[in-house]
């Protein structure tokens, strides 16, 4: 071949080269986790959840027990969102404990409501194996959520029903903005209008209250600082102080103490030791 000819092969190959590695570039990883500061970044693009499990417990170093309620296809992107908010998008409504161990690394992450085997071992460089998480009875939040969540949507008013845009809301909406919402006013109101429902109907909140008795005090610490993240401890305060029912009442004081003792009465005045 002449020399002119073979240096064109030579250009059209190099050109080939830059153009696969710019193509390639370009495409994005089906699936990326990047964990940091109790922080996670995902590129998900149709992993199948309980794929998505396994690697957040190879990326986090966190034993991950339980099962997919709904197994099927993820897809999301988001950057640096605290893990807890960042299990509630992948997740949906299915409840979840985070346990964290020494130097506030996740220990162990356990999905409720389900056999509670771990999901898939998970080897770490951590000097010590998680413990499984294991509760003193079994797990029947999804039985308490499950009647909540079947509730007729409640009245709201006031700042929260701007908050909210309409002047109904089911109990999750009241937790969750009880939970999230920026403004510590909408927030107070928000858990107060679902202690007022919930107190409001003897007959729906006692199977409530059964169906919770099946966990221990423990357990349901780690349940709501797994759903309120930084404002556990206000909306147990809020429960000790302002509940009508005394068995509901004494047991929020005492997952307020497991919360933080006597510092998480200082965000939430009103509350009340159990007498």
């Amino acid at each position: 071949m002449a020399r002119s000819g073979r240096a064109a092969v030579s250009l059209l190959a190099i050109a080939l080269g830059f153009a696969s590695s710019a193509w390639t570039a370009d495409v994005p990883s089906r699936r990326t986790l990047a964990y940091r500061n109790d922080r996670l970044s995902v590129r998900l693009t149709a992993v199948p959840l309980e794929e998505v499990m396994t690697d957040l417990g190879q990326t986090t170093g966190a034993e991950v027990y339980g099962t997919v309620h709904q197994p099927r296809d993820v897809s999301a992107k988001f950057d640096d969102v605290p893990l807890v908010e960042a299990l509630h998008r992948l997740l949906g409504d299915q409840n979840f404990v985070v346990k964290y161990g020494k130097g506030g690394r996740p220990r162990a992450i356990k999905l409720l409501g389900g056999p509670q085997a771990p999901i898939n071992p998970v080897a770490t460089s951590a000097p010590a194996t998680p413990t499984p998480v294991t509760s003193g009875g079994p797990t029947d939040s999804g039985g308490a959520v499950a009647m909540l969540d079947g509730h007729r949507p409640v009245p709201v008013s006031g700042q929260l029903a701007q908050a909210l845009g309409a002047d109904t809301a089911t109990f999750r909406e009241l937790f969750d903005a009880a939970s999230h919402n920026e403004d510590a006013a909408v927030r107070a109101e928000a858990m107060g209008a679902f202690i007022e429902a919930l107190d409001a109907e003897p007959e729906f909140r006692g199977p409530v209250l059964r169906a919770l008795d099946t966990l221990d005090d423990l357990t349901l610490t780690e349940l709501l600082r797994g759903l309120a993240g930084s404002h556990a401890e206000e909306i147990a305060a809020q429960f000790a102080a302002h509940a009508h029912v005394s068995e509901l009442s004494s047991r929020a004081w005492s997952i307020l103490l497991r919360l933080g003792g006597s510092q998480g009465t200082a965000n939430a005045p009103g509350a009340r030791p159990a007498t």
